[in-house]
């Protein structure tokens, strides 16, 4: 009686375990860390995502699932509470962080046969004394002298907010003084960027956009803060010089060769590559065995009369063929600031007629000449003749 009153004890302190651990307990298939971080500070809401409901996980269209939230180092689970948390089926919401909610957060997907683990990072940093931005910032880089925008890093809250048919709003600080929309050539564009036309040196700061919401019955907002710098060298949209959008004619059975000649107006390239395309299908081989082929690009700068670098790209064909003609043959530049094209359309060359006509005029020519001077050798001779 005393060895099963033992049994039982150590039966229900297991059952009990492994209530308390909860997940710990599953044999779950284990996707880790997600790679990207949720950054938080005191006060302030924050939205972690897990990815398991995708089709690369399972068939979730098909297969019934639940999901659930665990905080790690404690291994209790999530459930709503008003003002705190809230639980949107694949997202977490921490409605009022602390500095006790960094950490770690696994969220288990279970369906009937299967279940699935995660682990979301939310990292919750103390601004500075005095400091009115976000610890954590993200760089952007604006160019003097042009119309330029920043970015807010929110737009996965307001994507979220959106499928919730929830409103939100933005509003704009630079260094903790709020932005007027129009003032200083500075405007909101868009939900979530900032236009600044004409950049200037003053414009490098620190810039929050601070979103502000109601979800699960409370006002609440988040902020990101970008860390904004103005570049003085510049890349502007590439100029395609060559082709200059005409109809070329050549002779079937010719070699041929053309150059694709772009023209980028500042004081550096980047990123910038041409390519020649042929039927909209971009030509990769520089092998001259090929029927055509393409050259590597080569590229040169300039400071006078106008700043820039200049591209250049061939297209060679070996030998013209017949479905060679009547096709554009296109050079295009691919950069973020544009991709700009210019084109030529390959005719075959008219048959000239300048030389057999030239040698049959030349011939009649001859004759008639030969004709008269044969005529006053022998004039008497002919008329006796015909007589």
């Amino acid at each position: 009686m005393g060895l099963c009153s033992k049994l039982e004890s150590l039966l229900f302190f297991l059952e009990l375990y492994g209530i308390c651990s909860g997940f710990l307990q599953e044999n779950c298939t284990n996707y880790k860390l997600q790679f990207e971080r949720v950054f938080s500070v005191p006060g302030e809401v924050a939205m972690l995502n897990s990815t398991l409901v995708s089709p690369d996980v399972f068939n979730f269209t098909s297969v019934p699932y639940n999901i659930t939230w665990y905080e790690s180092k404690t291994g209790r689970e999530l459930s709503n509470q008003p003002g705190q948390i809230l639980v949107q089926r694949e997202t977490l919401w921490l409605l009022n962080v602390t500095l006790d909610d960094d950490g770690e957060y696994i969220t288990i997907v279970r369906t009937p046969t299967r279940c699935y683990r995660q682990t979301t990072r939310l990292e919750v940093n103390q601004p500075d004394a005095g400091e009115c931005v976000r610890p954590h910032k993200a760089g952007q880089t604006l160019m003097e002298g042009m119309d330029d925008n920043l970015s807010c890093p929110l737009k996965d809250y307001i994507k979220k907010l959106d499928s919730y048919n929830i409103t939100s709003s933005i509003k704009w600080y630079k260094d903790c003084n709020l932005i007027v929309d129009g003032e200083d050539n500075i405007t909101y564009w868009n939900k979530t960027k900032l236009m600044i036309k004409g950049v200037m040196p003053h414009h490098k700061g620190s810039y929050t956009c601070i979103l502000t919401f109601t979800l699960g019955g409370v006002t609440r907002s988040v902020s990101e803060t970008i860390d904004a710098w103005v570049k003085e060298e510049y890349c502007l949209v590439p100029e395609v010089r060559e082709p200059a959008n005409k109809i070329i004619k050549a002779e079937m059975g010719s070699s041929f060769k053309r150059r694709c000649l772009v023209f980028v107006p500042g004081g550096e390239w980047l990123m910038i590559d041409i390519f020649w395309l042929v039927r909209n299908k971009i030509v990769f081989s520089t092998d001259p065995s090929d029927h055509f082929y393409t050259s590597e690009t080569r590229r040169w700068s300039q400071d006078s009369p106008r700043k820039g670098v200049w591209l250049e790209r061939m297209l060679m064909f070996s030998k013209l063929m017949e479905k060679d003609f009547n096709i554009n043959y296109t050079c295009r530049a691919y950069s973020d600031r544009g991709n700009p094209v210019g084109y030529f359309t390959l005719l075959p060359a008219e048959p000239d007629l300048i030389l057999p006509m030239g040698l049959v005029f030349g011939g009649v020519t001859v004759l008639f000449i030969i004709s008269v001077i044969v005529y006053y050798l022998f004039k008497v001779d002919i008329v006796l003749w015909f007589r």
